[in-house]
């Protein structure tokens, strides 16, 4: 079991941490809403962005960055491309020991036109960062959320974490 925290709370976020939770990971989610997280953490629904789903109680909302990434060995990003740097910048003050950093985030940044993972490379200390995975699709969170079949691709510069994820 891994100790995960998924960074953004959208559909994709949300669904993605459903599929983390019903593979026995220990799953935190984190947002800057703190309406929706604690809907997350009282209801176990999300339903601005997957109004029909139930989720899992395991799953816990953060408002704290840093309670959310206390001792976790994967970050799964699921943010607007546009705020990867900050949020990565953030992560590196944050964390302690080296951790996976799994983005699912779609598209380049605006202004260089810079791969995620890049950003992750030039953002991350290089002693906190254990490997970059990306994660894609082709898949829907709704379809992903209400567990119907459907695939998503991993890649790394490092296999075996390609293939954990």
């Amino acid at each position: 079991m891994k100790k995960v925290t998924v960074i953004g709370p959208g559909s994709w976020g949300t669904a993605l941490s459903m599929v983390l939770s019903d593979n026995g990971h220990e799953v935190r989610i984190w947002g800057n809403d703190p309406q929706q997280l604690s809907e997350i953490n009282e209801h176990h629904t999300n339903k601005k962005f997957l109004p029909e789903v139930v989720l899992p109680e395991q799953i816990k909302a953060y408002e704290s960055l840093t309670e959310a990434l206390d001792g976790v060995d994967t970050i799964l990003l699921v943010v607007p491309t546009k705020v990867i740097r900050m949020v990565v910048q953030q992560i590196g003050k944050i964390v302690t020991s080296p951790v996976t950093i799994v983005h699912a985030s779609k598209g380049i940044e605006p202004r260089t036109s810079k791969r995620i993972s890049e950003l992750i490379m030039e953002e991350m200390p290089v002693h906190l960062l254990k490997d970059i995975v990306v994660l894609s699709g082709p898949s829907h969170a709704e379809e992903v959320a209400v567990r119907k079949l459907t695939t998503v691709t991993s890649a790394s510069i490092n296999l075996q974490a390609a293939e954990s994820i």
